[in-house]
């Protein structure tokens, strides 16, 4: 109340001197003002989003009681109490879908990220596009997601169960807009260097560094025209292996803004998320 007494009220300064001195500080803190008033309309703003992601934290941390999955033409999650909306995955994301499509209340968005490759004579001629289809139903929430045929080994109830079951201990950082946690790796299927060319063929890039053989894998999203990405592209995967089993021991991927780091290194395994 003082500080919209002295930003609101003339008779508040008295004298030259101290009429210069209250102006200044009028200006600074009707500055500090207009920040926290923006700063408050965009928590407003983005609060139901935060509400949601919440919630859908709280539901993955649980899966069996709120997911199943379903074996169609495509490996399918379910979601039996969705909450998510169209407008979480751009804000999660920054990246449009590459079709949308309505029918009969309901809404489709399709994602399809188009492979990159370092030379003209690499192309695999889209076989391994990764397309990924989002439903929506007539309440406008996301209740059924699809992936590509060839990743339903991975897309098990028992992996996704057993890796965001510690979620619900995990810790969130708001302000970082982060999230992350541990999971006990000898419980989840750990795909070995074979595997991850099976899921998504010859990599971009292959280096050996100190920490490992390393394949990167780029991708582009068609119907994109504007890119927002540390790396400089709409969907990265890097995959780093132990020498001797050949299995994964880090990776480092990002979908547009959103970052998920796992680290399987350390004694503690360790997944990290956050939106850029």
């Amino acid at each position: 109340m003082i500080l919209l007494y002295m930003i609101l009220s003339p008779s508040a300064c008295q004298g030259d001197t101290e009429f210069a001195v209250c102006r200044l500080m009028k200006h600074a803190l009707a500055r500090i003002l207009q920040v926290c008033v923006l700063a408050g309309m965009v928590l407003l703003s983005s609060g139901c989003v935060y509400w949601r992601l919440n919630q859908f934290r709280n539901q993955l941390s649980a899966f069996p009681d709120y997911y199943r999955i379903e074996e169609r033409e495509l490996p399918t999650i379910v979601a039996m109490k969705p909450v998510l909306q169209p407008d979480d995955l751009g804000w999660l994301s920054g990246l449009p879908a590459s079709e949308t499509v309505q029918r009969d209340g309901n809404t489709l968005e399709r994602y399809h990220f188009v492979k990159q490759y370092a030379g003209p004579d690499e192309d695999e001629e889209g076989a391994y596009d990764i397309v990924l289809l989002a439903h929506f139903n007539e309440d406008g929430r996301l209740h059924e997601y699809q992936a590509p045929a060839r990743f339903a080994p991975l897309l098990t109830e028992e992996n996704f169960e057993e890796v965001f079951r510690p979620m619900k201990d995990g810790h969130v950082e708001r302000l970082q807009q982060a999230t992350g946690w541990v999971w006990e790796e000898h419980k989840v299927n750990i795909p070995v260097r074979e595997a991850v060319r099976d899921f998504l063929g010859a990599p971009y890039e292959v280096e050996e560094r100190g920490e490992g053989l390393t394949y990167t894998y780029v991708y582009q999203l068609q119907g994109n025209d504007e890119r927002w990405n540390p790396t400089g592209w709409d969907m990265y995967a890097r995959f780093v292996f132990e020498p001797e089993e050949e299995r994964v021991v880090h990776t480092e991927s990002y979908m547009g803004r959103l970052q998920v780091i796992v680290d399987l290194r350390a004694r503690e395994n360790l997944v990290e998320i956050k939106r850029l």
